[in-house]
């Protein structure tokens, strides 16, 4: 046939429709695919000519000649599916006239707008005659190239577009192209590398002796922004980690020689944003001096080009993502009051800027933002009640726009997790009716997302979660059948994503916590299934940290379902097994502690290190026992600032009976008391607590 492809398409897509084309006609097969059979026949090297006219449709009722005649010429037709597409008649029949000429199988559809599937018509992107229902009448949604950001995006998608043009599977062609692709920018990060030197040797000399300064610094900056923005991201693709750290430091090196007051708008933007891209990597690295480092280079940067123009809300904008990098980087490293202050002056800064536009949406988010670092910061350094002020302060922000916004459904979502947050400072206060009701609210909240949603993965997690801390409040509360309610519907659903997912370890790790709830509540009320659930729980979340070792939550979660497995252990009269997973526990949290000591890490190893107590006592070796008591009551009376939070009254109050000191225990026991608390396990019998 004379085209390799008819591309169908409407007016309003027509942008997408010449991208597509221009990247059609020159791309250059794979060369080890060259000369093999695909399911279409032999491969060329090009994918061949291709038809796309708009001009040529009649204003008449029925499709022109020519375009007839096209169709009937192409091997393919590719469908460029939007909701416009959807729309428009002369889409419809060209798919029509394609598959009468009993060549359906051969029609391809390449999403660039509009929601597959979506309950909503105007969101609907295939055109009629592609969901006709099948032989048995069953209907059907075709399979799409999705070149939505949310879906596989533009590269991805013009891969999957390639691959069934050429008849072969997506992954053989994805794997070619990416060693393609690494060859190439392999070889490109050595000659910018060597050019970036060149460059910095001419901006140096032109600072220097100032001869043709402007324009020299502007080819450097030119340079140093391709390897600093394109370039980087090539590396990143290909793994070339080692080469982008040389870029980004020799960037670095030379920026700081730089004045900003002797640099152009240009110049100064340009590195401000290079600068803050320098420090997001280096966090993610771990490198926090390196990274505070860089963002305050941005930082000088950005005051600059407020200070030429203050009336300019970009800029104001770009310096409070500075101010807030700086605060971020100082809260990870426990410097508290560097963090208030920066944390502050981003607040500050988000005020002013929402003031200058008030239809700009995302500016006033901002605000919203500056209030929740500060209840970060408050709740981390146990200062609940100004937590609980600030993340009201948010909230009545979400209240006021929903109501304008109510089909907004991130702004749903954000409000929900505020409802979360809320909900777990009012537990840390001991307010555990208040905190249970809070996280009902945030479940039914999910619960409409999923509804809104249905094939939303992400809604169906986030209810997951909000349900996790419903139950776990309840719990707390002695209401243990509404509690396992809860878990009977997080345990299969967390499951089923897993299934559906295997590489999602967010999905994992939900599942784990579960099916630890589960075992927690099972033995909590004496029914069977509590080991099992336990071992169950116990392997998701050990592959789960196998997939990411550094991620805090999963090893807390871990060394909870060992502690656990421990008791039970210990109720069967196994103490060599209790020892064994308290070993493996506290070997996972100590050094964890050591290098991030904070509130929940605090908790978990004080109450292993009481129940390695008790797993000593079980045994004799009473002095073993009365160390690790002494270490969780240390842990636990530390850094109170006043009353202690309420989440080490529990294990606090078994350490002091365990060290024979019931008096000191009673008053944190009668807090817990007036707060509605229900121990998930009786509290140790000692002498002095049966003569009270």
């Amino acid at each position: 046939m004379r085209y390799r492809a008819f591309l169908s398409y409407s007016h309003a897509d027509a942008a997408w429709a010449r991208w597509l084309l221009r990247r059609l006609e020159t791309y250059r097969v794979p060369s080890r695919l060259v000369g093999t059979h695909g399911a279409n026949g032999v491969i060329e090297r090009r994918l061949g000519t291709f038809f796309r006219d708009r001009e040529e449709l009649p204003t008449a009722g029925d499709l022109g000649e020519t375009i007839r005649a096209a169709l009937a010429d192409s091997e393919t037709l590719v469908v460029i599916c939007s909701p416009t597409a959807a729309q428009s008649r002369w889409v419809n029949a060209e798919v029509a006239a394609f598959q009468t000429s009993g060549r359906g199988d051969r029609v391809l559809c390449f999403v660039v707008g509009g929601v597959p599937g979506s309950a909503d018509p105007t969101q609907h992107c295939f055109p009629p005659a592609l969901l006709q229902p099948d032989a048995g009448g069953a209907p059907r949604e075709p399979l799409a190239a999705d070149a939505r950001r949310e879906g596989d995006g533009r590269e991805r998608a013009f891969l999957k577009l390639v691959a069934g043009l050429l008849g072969v599977g997506y992954d053989a062609l994805a794997q070619r192209e990416a060693q393609r692709r690494q060859r190439k920018w392999t070889a490109i990060a050595g000659a910018s590398l060597a050019g970036m030197a060149i460059a910095l040797a001419l901006a140096a000399t032109a600072y220097v002796a100032r001869n043709d300064a402007q324009r020299r610094q502007a080819q450097a900056e030119d340079i140093l922004g391709f390897m600093l923005g394109d370039l980087r991201k090539k590396l990143t693709t290909v793994g070339r980690l080692d080469l982008m750290r040389v870029v980004d430091d020799k960037a670095t090196t030379y920026f700081a020689t730089l004045d900003p007051r002797d640099l152009s708008d240009r110049a100064l933007e340009e590195q401000a944003r290079s600068l803050t891209g320098i420090g997001e990597v280096r966090l993610n690295e771990g490198k926090h001096d390196a990274a505070m480092a860089a963002f305050r280079e941005a930082h000088a940067r950005s005051t600059a080009l407020y200070q030429r123009d203050p009336e300019n809300g970009q800029r104001l904008f770009d310096l409070a993502q500075a101010e807030y990098w700086i605060g971020f980087v100082a809260l990870e490293q426990g410097r508290h009051d560097e963090t208030g202050t920066w944390f502050r002056r981003y607040r500050d800064s988000a005020i002013k800027l929402a003031a200058m536009d008030r239809n700009n949406f995302d500016w006033q988010k901002e605000v919203a933002y500056g209030h929740h670092n500060l209840a970060v910061l408050d709740e981390r350094l146990g200062r609940y009640a100004e937590a609980e002020r600030a993340m009201q302060a948010k909230r009545a922000l979400y209240v006021d726009w929903l109501q304008r916004r109510p089909k907004d459904l991130e702004l749903r979502f954000e409000d929900a997790d505020d409802v979360s947050w809320l909900g777990s400072l009012a537990v840390r206060q001991g307010k555990l009716d208040t905190a249970s009701g809070l996280f009902q609210q945030e479940v039914d909240a999910m619960h409409g997302l999923v509804q809104a949603e249905p094939r939303n993965p992400r809604w169906k997690q986030e209810e997951i979660e909000a349900r996790l801390l419903l139950a776990e409040s309840l719990a707390y509360r002695g209401r243990l059948t509404e509690a396992s309610a809860h878990l009977g519907v997080t345990t299969p659903l967390s499951d089923a994503l897993v299934r559906q997912d295997p590489a999602n370890n967010g999905w994992r790790v939900s599942s784990g916590v579960s099916h630890f709830w589960q075992a927690q509540v099972a033995a909590a009320t004496a029914q069977a299934g509590a080991e099992a659930q336990a071992v169950r729980a116990a392997a998701i979340l050990s592959k789960a940290r196998a997939t990411e070792p550094k991620n805090e939550r999963v090893l807390r979660w871990l060394a909870k379902t060992r502690g656990l497995q421990a008791l039970l252990a210990q109720e069967h009269g196994d103490a060599a097994a209790a020892q064994a997973y308290l070993s493996e526990a506290l070997a996972l949290l100590d050094p964890a502690w050591q290098a991030n000591p904070n509130e929940a890490l605090r908790l978990v190893l004080a109450n292993n290190r009481m129940l390695a107590g008790e797993a000593a006592q079980a045994v004799g070796e009473r002095d073993v026992a009365r160390a690790n008591w002494r270490q969780a009551e240390q842990l636990l009376t530390a850094e109170s600032g006043g009353d202690l939070p309420f989440e080490r009254l529990d294990p606090l109050v078994r350490t002091l009976y365990h060290l024979d000191r019931a008096p000191e225990a009673y008053p944190h026991r009668q807090r817990l008391a007036a707060a509605g608390y229900v121990p998930l396990r009786p509290f140790p019998a000692t002498q002095q607590v049966a003569n009270q």
